[in-house]
């Protein structure tokens, strides 16, 4: 006895006329239920039958088995103008080999993996699986305005010194532009597609290149230096004499971490470490000394406190015996006006670098990617932003 089993299609513009199997296929041979009213080209009422052609279709997967529509498509003749056209069909976009829910199914499938993979378990070949995604991704990038405060920052995407500049919006997290370089020209480029109305300030570490081109384009935006990066020249100056110190010091290799790492933050055993380090070494305590006092800058309340608490720290280790300590304050110098407008728009880049954590996630997921244009699609849909739940949102922590 031969059992046979309908199952509702979900589309109700096709009534089916036959359904079969064959190799591990189910094909549904099926035609339109409504007939055309007027000519698509001249709008004239009066159609007349012209003939008939199939078109094969694939479309959701029914029974773990891939489905194809086998689609008799009537065309019709105008009796107006004769043009010959044929019936539409709005499950189905033109001049495509799959139904619109296919795609799009596809599409979603495709967010939380990569492409190769979806692929194999469509049965689908790697190309017609990155058509279907980049063309309905490319449609669904969304060029909203920033918000008033926007950061940028660079990420290694290649061997080689290979980077990409990143506009994020520090307030949603959203990705704005993504672009090849980060030279002063890749940077102005970016900026210059970037609808500035809204923006008021600007986050940044200390590359020369980004600041030149916010400067060029929007000389009356604030500029915050991310406090991070500030930090960390410090903690690249103690580190640098704790390798002076090395060979005399037994240890210190070893116990950099100590020495690195905030005081209250340390366990009994790295304390102990910290301790033994500065008895043994009164260079060693000096330098830690300058770095813990630099970390009270970003405690101060206003804007005049931390001015006068910055240029006191720039004297003390101006007088300090350390060369690297001097490069340091070099550099505070030459920023400093931009490292204490934190303290006019408490913002940092915080945000950005977390995006940045979700580009490279993303790289490793696809074990990189030859195509960068399609690199930075996934990374402007992979971060859309979302709406920050207060003012407050996107402001900096305490150090």
């Amino acid at each position: 006895m031969k059992t046979e089993i309908r199952l509702p299609l979900g589309l109700p513009e096709f009534e089916i006329l036959k359904q079969s199997i064959r190799n591990q296929k189910i094909i549904l041979d099926v035609r339109t239920t409504a007939l055309p009213v007027h000519c698509p080209l001249c709008g004239f009422s009066h159609v007349k039958s012209h003939d008939q052609r199939l078109r094969r279709v694939r479309d959701l997967d029914a029974l773990d088995k891939p489905l194809y529509l086998m689609i008799h498509v009537r065309r019709y003749r105008c009796l107006n103008c004769g043009e010959v056209f044929s019936e539409s069909l709005p499950s189905v976009p033109h001049h495509k080999h799959q139904t619109h829910r296919l795609r799009e199914a596809i599409y979603l499938r495709c967010q939380d993996t990569t492409i190769s993979s979806i692929s194999r378990q469509m049965r689908m070949s790697y190309k017609t699986v990155e058509r279907i995604y980049y063309d309905i991704a490319g449609k669904k990038l969304s060029d909203t305005p920033p918000s008033s405060v926007v950061g940028i920052d660079e990420i290694a995407v290649r061997k080689g010194h290979r980077y990409e500049t990143v506009i994020t919006d520090i307030l949603t997290g959203k990705v704005h532009r993504m672009g090849a370089n980060r030279d002063t020209e890749a940077a102005r480029s970016l900026l210059e597609t970037l609808d500035a109305r809204p923006v008021k300030t600007f986050v940044m570490d200390m590359w020369q290149p980004f600041y030149h081109a916010v400067t060029q384009l929007f000389p009356d935006v604030s500029i915050v230096i991310d406090k991070y990066h500030v930090v960390q020249k410090i903690n690249h100056a103690l580190d640098s004499v704790r390798k002076t110190c090395q060979p005399s010091l037994k240890g210190v290799k070893k116990g950099r971490f100590s020495l690195l790492k905030r005081r209250f933050r340390l366990s009994e055993k790295q304390m102990n470490q910290l301790e033994a380090f500065h008895e043994a070494s009164d260079e060693l305590a000096y330098a830690y000394y300058l770095k813990e006092w630099f970390y009270d800058l970003y405690q101060q309340s206003s804007y005049e406190e931390a001015k006068a608490f910055l240029d006191t720290w720039i004297a003390e280790a101006e007088k300090s015996p350390f060369a690297s300590f001097h490069e340091v304050v070099k550099t505070l110098k030459h920023w400093q006006a931009h490292i204490l407008e934190y303290f006019r728009a408490p913002y940092t880049n915080a945000r950005t670098e977390g995006t940045n954590h979700k580009i490279k996630n993303r790289k490793r997921m696809a074990y990189g990617y030859r195509n960068l244009d399609h690199f930075r699609i996934r990374v402007q849909l992979d971060c859309a932003g979302s709406v920050p739940s207060s003012p407050q949102d996107g402001l900096a922590d305490s150090a």
